[in-house]
């Protein structure tokens, strides 16, 4: 009380009333719905509604937001939402509730630092200084104080920081309880080599873990490689159904109810839509969506625990009468008519909120499998005459998977292993070493080596891929880095990386050889197609592993809209592995390399030759002769059974040759001599 011996009795007794309600007052157990209705403050810079939230004006938004509320249960909440239903305001009340109510360490995720940079300024800033009851607890933003920039404000009793999914260093700053990621489906499929944004972000939250909540947010993309759907399905998938205003039936609103009357030009005439109840088929208008939308309630499909999902349209949308929809979608349609689908796959992604079906390329790994041929494991079939290798770097192992290619490019997979281990340590990289070192049992009784092996080191552990590719480059075994850009060929010519004191690259150093990955890809999936053996054809043996025929097929040819022109790109299908498939596209690049692409008949012959010389040279009985063509497709695995299938042996090491340091040493002291 020594403190306050400066003050009049009545004024002491004030004070200590207002530290009590400030400090040692229990905060109220209000919902975030609640919070938000009784604090929550709209700023005109980035609310087209500005003034007081009101929950009311958006009911469906109500109950994902009560779910991440301190008392609710789960720990993830998902909304697949269309644009325009108020998904970033619903975000924004979760961090507003965080800081004035159960602060702690809170991070916001945007789809690149700049846009986290922007969301800071127009709306975290803008909510700050219109809510009152976050003015007093948030710092203002100086850019001498550490503590409060623009990704980051310090606030009582914790911390908020804003990062960009293009940056693993902002994704792994900081431990928080609460995150909120916002339009994932714009995240990269990798960030800085380090792996997928998302699961990054998530492991800041692991501390936390009892306590934790999760938000994430995002309109769709395309179907299989979108996100926010993979998110949506793992949750319960919660639909919004409202009462009919006439039946008073519960329904989810569709698109295919709405009705307009045509025009001259087939488009809806103004004033003429309407919404058909599927049940009683009277009509409701657009002002009966005020009554539609209070009579809503969340059914989910599937009962769950830790994640509730949230699917909704822009039908339920206060701002976007169904007239404007209907206009939208006849504009697409009739653009699609003209061969552009960019407007109708818009539509379907920011209106409906549905992901859009492309109709690129697709295998089914499921007909792959049918197709599988009970060759044993590293044995060549008597068709394939050379082999190349194509290995991919990944943070804790290596993957390397062997391929015989015959006339006509034909192609069969004779080995594969996976390698664990860190590429950091030489440990893993002595066994790939023993591994592709080996020899491969012929079906004609000779044994081949590899030709060329490409080891991808666009990735993961750069120095080390160069490093064991400058000890094996006798070998033809090269460092390659992937380029996605189309046009690009299968292999172009490669650049030396290795220099000198001065800064000088070295022209006898290592090399660094590009691949054309699309391309590769496009050639690859062209050649899955082909159904008859011969050339062109990819022989898959019996004993591979589901999972290869998932990870071939992990990925499908799209068309991205760049500044409205289109853009085909190959994306990879949310939650699938593509290893398989890079691997293949590096064991394409080695044959290529050694001038493949450009063999004639006559050089078909002499490996023919080659191999037949080489089976000569064998203890074992005398081989069969190798045809001018391969052999006739073997039969089916299913016609097999499995105890056919021998068990693996691995490649068989040969002699290697001298160091190649050491056949320089005695050519030079040999000119030196003379």
């Amino acid at each position: 009380m020594e403190a306050l011996a400066g003050f009049a009795p009545l004024d002491a007794d004030r004070l200590i009333d207002r530290i009590f309600a400030q400090y040692l007052t229990p905060p109220p157990t209000l919902t975030v719905s609640e919070w938000a209705d009784q604090y929550r403050m709209l700023s005109r810079k980035a609310a087209a509604e500005p003034g007081p939230y009101r929950t009311d004006r958006t009911p469906y938004l109500r109950e994902p937001m009560d779910m991440l509320s301190p008392s609710a249960a789960p720990d993830e909440v998902v909304l697949m939402f269309a644009a325009q239903v108020g998904k970033s305001e619903a975000g924004n009340n979760f961090i507003a509730y965080t800081i004035d109510l159960d602060p702690g360490p809170v991070m916001i995720v945007q789809p690149t630092i700049d846009l986290a940079k922007r969301y800071s300024r127009q709306r975290i800033a803008s909510m700050v200084s219109e809510t009152p009851a976050l003015r007093s607890k948030v710092r203002d933003n100086r850019s001498r104080n550490e503590a409060n920039t623009t990704l980051m404000k310090d606030f009582d009793g914790g911390v908020l920081v804003l990062a960009g999914a293009n940056s693993a260093a902002g994704l792994r700053s900081t431990p928080v309880k609460k995150l909120f990621l916002d339009e994932i489906d714009a995240y990269p499929l990798d960030v800085d080599g380090e792996g997928d944004p998302v699961a990054l972000a998530e492991k800041r939250t692991d501390t936390f873990r009892a306590r934790r909540k999760i938000l994430k947010t995002s309109t769709p993309t395309i179907k299989g490689y979108s996100r926010i759907e993979q998110a949506f399905e793992l949750g319960d998938r919660r639909h919004f159904w409202v009462a009919c205003v006439h039946c008073r039936e519960y329904q989810v609103l569709k698109l295919d109810a709405i009705r307009w009357q045509r025009n001259a030009e087939g488009g809806p005439v103004p004033g003429t839509t309407r919404y058909v109840c599927p049940h009683c088929a009277a009509e409701m208008q657009e002002t009966d969506k005020p009554k539609l939308l209070a009579s809503g309630e969340w059914r989910a499909e599937r009962p769950t625990e830790r994640i509730v999902s949230y699917h909704l349209s822009a039908l339920y949308s206060p701002w976007l009468t169904w007239e404007e929809i209907a206009g939208v979608y006849y504009q697409a349609n009739e653009a699609k008519k003209q061969g552009d689908i960019s407007k109708l796959k818009t539509f379907i992604n920011t209106v409906l909120a549905e992901t859009w079906e492309e109709q690129g390329d697709r295998i089914s790994e499921h007909e792959l499998a049918k197709r599988a041929e009970p060759f044993e494991r590293g044995t060549v079939p008597m068709g394939g005459l050379m082999l190349t290798a194509g290995c991919d770097v990944q943070g804790d192992r290596l993957e390397y998977r062997v391929w015989a290619w015959g006339q006509g490019e034909e192609s069969w997979c004779v080995d594969r292993d996976v390698l664990y281990g860190s590429p950091s340590e030489q440990d893993v990289w002595q066994q790939l070493q023993t591994r592709l070192a080996g020899e491969w049992q012929h079906a004609s009784g000779a044994r081949l080596t590899l030709s060329a092996a490409a080891i991808d080191s666009g990735g993961h552990h750069t120095h080390e891929v160069y490093s064991f590719c400058r000890s094996n480059a006798w070998r033809k075994w090269v460092a390659v880095k992937g380029q996605a850009q189309a046009g690009k060929p299968v292999i172009g010519k490669p650049t030396d990386q290795d220099v000198n004191y001065k800064g000088v690259k070295l022209r006898h150093g290592i090399k660094l050889w590009p691949v054309g990955s699309d391309t590769a890809k496009a050639v690859i999936y062209g050649r899955l197609r082909v159904v008859d053996s011969g050339p062109g054809y990819v022989h898959l043996p019996s004993w591979l592993p589901p999972t290869e025929y998932e990870e071939l097929t992990a990925e499908r040819l799209a068309t991205r809209y760049v500044k409205g022109r289109p853009k085909l790109e190959w994306l990879k299908a949310a939650g699938r592995r593509n290893e398989a498939l890079d691997c293949y596209v590096y064991a394409l690049a080695a044959a290529y390399m050694l001038g493949m692409q450009r063999f004639r008949p006559m050089d078909w012959q002499r490996l023919r030759a080659s191999v037949q010389q080489r089976s000569l040279l064998e203890p074992a009985s005398p081989p069969p002769a190798i045809a001018d063509t391969a052999e006739p497709q073997a039969p089916k695995a299913a016609e097999t059974p499995a105890t056919a299938v021998q068990p693996y042996t691995p490649p068989r090491p040969h002699a290697p040759r001298a160091a190649p340091h050491e056949r320089l040493r005695k050519g030079f002291v040999g000119r030196w001599r003379k």
